[in-house]
């Protein structure tokens, strides 16, 4: 009997990212990985033991893109719940909430998501006194577009035990009352709701979403509910629902958990893995938390935060080296960074940096005596090139957040990979979109910041790859690797920079099954 092939995908333009075969007009699959590579020519032979045969029509396929930092069940959470993210003021906003308390019974938790005050006409934070007025009874949790700031009303600050006292707390000058700004608090929505099977589904609507624009693997950085979110990944996996292969972040509250059990990075299969361990060091720009070594421009008072105690950083560090898991650290400004990159030299050194691909999670603000540190221990970055146009244009908030000077030196995506420090791209879902972090580096504001189609291609496939340790199956299009590709409108190496924003993405495969579809 002849071998059996699953599916073949010819007239096309493959663009492999394998160095060893750039490119390709055919490609076969059985159960799930790549068996052939070539020519129309050379796969000609295969086409009659196939059981799918597709004509590519001529189109561009890329490997599947991989998303580095990634929020899946928040993202499908935010497609049940409001997304405030298109909203133009304060005012249209709280009318949205309204809106859904209208049609929400009595004690029902309204979130909100994405809301972002820089985009505003007049910006300003939504307060407890605003929501108070549209919702006494419901409990109201909106999130800030960073996830580092929180607007609630006074039902949910009863709920959730939070008072003046609490560290985080926006306090009104006069009363000294929480004004329900809340910054950096993590925020356990366990005690204002509960809903497995509401999870469960609300995973499965952001791999749908992902699979759409082209994400086939994601660094999930699980933040609330983390035991609870991990059971519903492996009930949608059990269901065979799970159409992104998911490499979970755990934080730091469940290190002892990890090691009473002795679990390391990278156990799991190809749906679903242990990542390593995620630490929050600072917060965001936009909240004005990220540590700065010079005060805010629009807050001289502040400087920013640091959410980590450095003696215990170290510790963690030690313990994680010890266990065998990867550190993922989430560090914006340069005074958080350069806390990290401190306990690093003091603790992992570059053999343990090296071996357990310990990383550093946005890495925005980085001066050249850190990039020339970065170096030295060869700590990955994973860096979101979207945010590049959405907040680092002239005018926006990081110009007003930390001036013209030091706003120009964020993202140097150019300045980095000449100092041959490994990057891999992903969004933090700000928004999930790979296209659109191709062309935000391609042509990013700062002509001497720009990458390559080429580089920013790589730090979305091969590159986002090997900051998983599974550069061995996904990444590039090659014999034996898994079959996660997806179709795209055009071939992005030939368009003009501008218009790299306009390809769309026509079909994604995961393991040789389709698993979206425009056509």
């Amino acid at each position: 009997m002849p071998f059996q092939i699953d599916l073949i995908i010819h007239n096309v333009n493959i663009i492999t990212m394998d160095p060893a075969m750039p490119r390709a007009e055919a490609m076969a699959v059985t159960n799930g990985r790549i068996i052939a590579l070539g020519s129309e020519e050379e796969l000609k032979p295969l086409f009659e033991n196939a059981k799918d045969i597709i004509d590519g029509k001529g189109h561009t396929v890329l490997p599947g893109f991989i998303d580095t930092h990634a929020h899946l069940a928040g993202l499908g959470r935010k497609l049940f719940h409001l997304d405030l993210g298109d909203t133009t003021s304060a005012e249209e906003a709280i009318q949205l909430v309204g809106e859904r308390v209208k049609k929400s019974p009595p004690g029902k938790l309204i979130l909100g998501y994405s809301w972002d005050e820089s985009k505003w006409t007049t910006p300003r934070y939504i307060t407890k006194d605003d929501l108070d007025l549209i919702a006494p009874d419901n409990p109201i949790v909106l999130i800030r577009v960073c996830g580092h700031l929180v607007s609630t009303n006074s039902a949910a600050l009863r709920q959730l035990d939070i008072d003046a006292t609490h560290p985080g707390v926006d306090k009104d000058n006069d009363t000294g009352e929480p004004t329900g700004v809340l910054r950096d608090i993590p925020i356990d929505t366990r005690k204002l709701e509960t809903d497995e099977e509401d999870l469960a589904q609300s995973i499965i609507a952001a791999c749908h979403f992902a699979n759409s624009v082209g994400v086939t693997s994601v660094h999930e950085n699980l933040y609330r509910q983390q035991l609870q979110t991990v059971a519903a990944f492996i009930k949608v996996r059990q269901a065979q629902q799970l159409t992104v292969r998911v490499y979970a972040n755990l934080e730091t509250q469940l290190l002892d958990k990890l090691a009473g059990l002795g679990l390391p990075t990278g156990l799991g299969d190809e749906y679903f893995r242990l990542g390593g361990v995620k630490v929050f060091i600072d917060g965001s720009f936009g909240a004005q938390t990220a540590a700065l070594s010079q005060p805010y421009q629009d807050h001289s008072e502040s400087d920013g935060l640091l959410l980590f105690d450095e003696e215990d950083y170290r510790f963690l560090l030690k313990t994680a080296n010890q266990l065998g898991l990867q550190v993922s650290t989430h560090a914006i400004g340069d005074r958080g960074i350069d806390m990290v990159l401190r306990a690093h030299e003091q603790v992992s050194k570059a053999k343990f940096v090296k071996e357990l691909r310990h990383n550093i999670i946005h890495a925005e603000f980085l001066t050249q005596p850190l990039i020339d540190r970065v170096k030295k221990l060869d700590i990955l970055l994973l860096q979101q090139p979207n945010f590049v146009h959405r907040w680092g244009l002239p005018g926006e908030m990081y110009y007003s957040r930390l001036g013209p000077e030091r706003a120009q030196q964020l993202n140097n995506f150019r300045k980095i990979l000449d100092a041959g420090i490994k990057i891999a791209f992903g969004s933090d879902c700000m928004p999930m979109d790979p296209i659109y972090g191709i062309y935000s580096a391609v042509t990013h504001p700062n002509p001497a910041t720009r990458i390559t189609v080429e580089e920013a291609i790589r730090l979305y496939t091969a590159d986002a790859a090997y900051a998983s340790f599974e550069e061995q199956d996904k990444g590039t299009l090659a014999l034996g690797k898994l079959a996660d590709f997806i179709r795209i409108s055009g071939d992005p190496f030939t368009l003009k920079p501008e218009n790299l924003r306009n390809l769309k993405v026509l079909e994604t495969y995961v393991g040789g099954r389709q698993v979206f579809s425009s056509l």
